[in-house]
């Protein structure tokens, strides 16, 4: 799998630029940097390492113009939220300068930075919470950790595994859970899951349980703005697995929701990367 990884990003970079990383190890590599005018740079969970070769302006654009294969326009939608997803479910990072229209993002110009970032699919990672989440048959279940600890990580292999026996609908705002690429997921998120791709959970979560009846909503990183969605959907019966950015659930109710609304999480569970990436430090 890595050195399919490894394929899929130098497939869509220059020669100019792969020809710098043929003899890279990707087997802990989590991010490629491209910045125009600076050093290509790599960056794995522990160190961050430049090499001796900068990166053009001109050569962006061309690695722009592979990642859309040569149709950009097709590719709107997505350079509107500043990411593309690649095949095998990895994600080019954007940045440049934005369009604005009525205060929305209508497109991306003049593009000054890209940042491949490797998408590891890891099956059995849900393992150790899974006993949590399915205790009492199921439960409403919250993770909180601050970035980079695997919470997308998790509930992506929760979906695979509730998906083999329940309906699952993913509310993927970010397109990170399913990671869909010309409507297919490119990670293995359960026979019985259903994704909304790229929909903000706020608008999602009401038109998943409108059309596909599900048993349990799975979505990520939700904020404020999320809740009276989501306490529609505990009031019609559906579970709900979500994660929330956070260092513990006091933080996360301050911030993002009430007392009555937390107590309907009958499982909250706090991770970190003290003994590496998905340590469960509280189960409550």
């Amino acid at each position: 799998m890595v050195g399919d990884s490894k394929k899929i990003i130098l497939e869509n970079l220059p020669c100019s630029i792969a020809d710098n990383l043929h003899n890279v190890s990707f087997a802990d590599l989590e991010e490629v940097r491209l910045r125009a005018g600076r050093r290509l740079a790599l960056f794995n969970h522990c160190e961050s390492i430049t090499l001796p070769y900068t990166i053009t302006g001109q050569e962006i654009e061309q690695t722009l113009r592979m990642i859309c294969r040569s149709s950009v326009y097709a590719y709107i939608e997505e350079i509107k939220n500043c990411f593309i997803t690649l095949q095998g479910g990895h994600r080019v990072g954007l940045c440049g300068r934005v369009v604005l229209q009525d205060n929305q993002i209508i497109n991306m110009v003049q593009l000054n930075g890209l940042n491949f970032r490797i998408a590891r699919e890891v099956k059995g990672a849900a393992d150790k919470i899974m006993p949590y989440i399915t205790k009492h048959n199921l439960q409403n279940t919250l993770i909180i950790s601050p970035p980079q600890c695997g919470k997308t990580t998790i509930i992506r292999d929760a979906a695979r595994q509730l998906g083999k026996w329940l309906k699952v609908s993913i509310i993927d705002e970010r397109g990170e859970i399913a990671a869909m690429r010309d409507g297919v997921p490119q990670h293995d998120i359960g026979e019985l899951t259903d994704v909304l791709d790229l929909c903000p959970k706020a608008i999602g979560i009401p038109l998943m349980l409108r059309s596909m009846s599900p048993d349990v909503i799975i979505t990520d990183e939700i904020a404020h703005c999320d809740v009276d969605a989501i306490c529609k959907a505990l009031s019609c019966g559906v579970k709900i697995i979500a994660t929330a950015h956070g260092d513990n659930a006091e933080q996360v109710k301050r911030r993002i929701m009430s007392d009555n609304i937390m107590e309907e999480f009958g499982c909250i569970i706090t991770l970190s990367r003290k003994k590496g990436v998905g340590t469960i430090e509280n189960v409550a």
